[in-house]
């Protein structure tokens, strides 16, 4: 049968640990299919810190939550680059990706960063 293809295999990328210092690089892989992109956000435990909108200008907006420094440049609608990593960026991150009209469909997945000190 074939049907319209929409959002599915969603799948994030978080190092399991980082040694305090360090940078970490957050990945957020999925297949739209068909559909087109309207949102990536990013979350620390339930508190979003980073959002890229596809057709917005400007695309990213970051939000100030406590232990995380988004390296912009680096950063981008599959990626978060996290600057300098402490012990309070210990948490668990979820990405969130949003289709755009006429399925709105939306996925997320998620993982853990440990940061440990050498």
């Amino acid at each position: 049968m074939l049907g319209v293809g929409g959002l599915k295999d969603i799948r994030v990328e978080v190092p399991q640990y980082r040694v305090r210092g360090e940078d970490a690089v957050l990945k957020c892989h999925y297949d739209l299919e068909n559909d087109s992109l309207y949102a990536v956000k990013w979350y620390k435990e339930n508190e979003e810190f980073y959002r890229f909108v596809q057709r917005a200008h400007p695309q990213i907006t970051s939000y100030r939550v406590e232990g995380i420094k988004i390296d912009l440049e680096q950063s981008n609608s599959t990626q978060v680059s996290l600057r300098q990593v402490t012990l309070k960026t210990i948490g668990k991150y979820r990405c969130e990706v949003s289709a755009e009209a006429p399925s709105f469909e939306s996925k997320q997945g998620e993982g853990r960063l440990e940061v440990i000190c050498e």
